[in-house]
């Protein structure tokens, strides 16, 4: 039996595309199969264009990463207006960025391994480093403050996507309830009596009390 014609996949027309649609497209990938399968070949299969045509709108698969980390955090949120006070407005950035980096889970690997620098970064740092000069915090003390609340939400949530994102908050509570059920009671005493916190300590609570603690050290270092 003859072996049906295969039909040949239709490309995109010349010039259809932008570097905005390729970021877009590069970050929709990473975010929905991860960082391993953002490849070349596979961004121009979804863009139904040769992967050659891809290095005419980003120069290297290094500068598809950066642009794609900036684009994710144009999806921020901040509640506008901005706190008064320097904590509160602390407080709302680490919520904000964590909540974005929830819906865009492949940037926390991007910051994690690459040293990401570019206009999107200005300009967010800019939008924060205003309001926290009125708020009393002068910009030399909070760009390190930004910098502290960023580096906590990006690391949080690294460790948060793979126990409570990627599977039930229940099967992560499981894993907790059978390592410490393998145990004599005697070798774990302390950690059997708080077998009910375990599950929290990658979620929102958790991250409450380390933002609640690290925002409240900043701004006695300002005062």
């Amino acid at each position: 039996m003859q072996d049906p014609v295969k039909t040949p996949r239709k490309r995109r027309p010349r010039g259809s595309l932008t570097r905005e649609q390729v970021v877009d497209a590069a970050l929709a990938l990473a975010d929905g199969e991860g960082l391993d399968a953002l490849t070349m070949p596979m961004l121009a299969h979804r863009l139904k264009c040769g992967v050659m045509t891809l290095y005419g709108y980003v120069n290297s698969k290094e500068d598809l990463l950066d642009a794609i980390a900036q684009r994710g955090l144009r999806d921020l949120r901040l509640p506008r207006p901005l706190p008064a006070d320097a904590t509160a407005i602390l407080v709302v950035w680490g919520r904000a960025l964590r909540l974005n980096l929830i819906e865009h889970p492949s940037l926390p690997m991007i910051f994690l391994s690459r040293a990401v620098i570019g206009p999107g970064i200005l300009h967010g740092l800019e939008a924060l480093l205003g309001p926290l000069a009125r708020a009393g915090m002068p910009p030399a003390q909070g760009v390190h403050a930004v910098y502290a609340v960023l580096t906590y939400a990006t690391g949080f949530v690294a460790w948060e996507i793979p126990r409570t994102r990627r599977q039930p908050q229940a099967t992560y509570a499981g894993s907790w309830r059978r390592e410490v059920a393998n145990l004599p009671p005697a070798e774990v005493p302390f950690v059997a009596g708080v077998l009910d916190e375990l599950p929290e300590v990658a979620g929102e609570e958790q991250f409450e009390l380390g933002l609640a603690a690290l925002t409240a050290g900043l701004a006695i270092k300002t005062g």
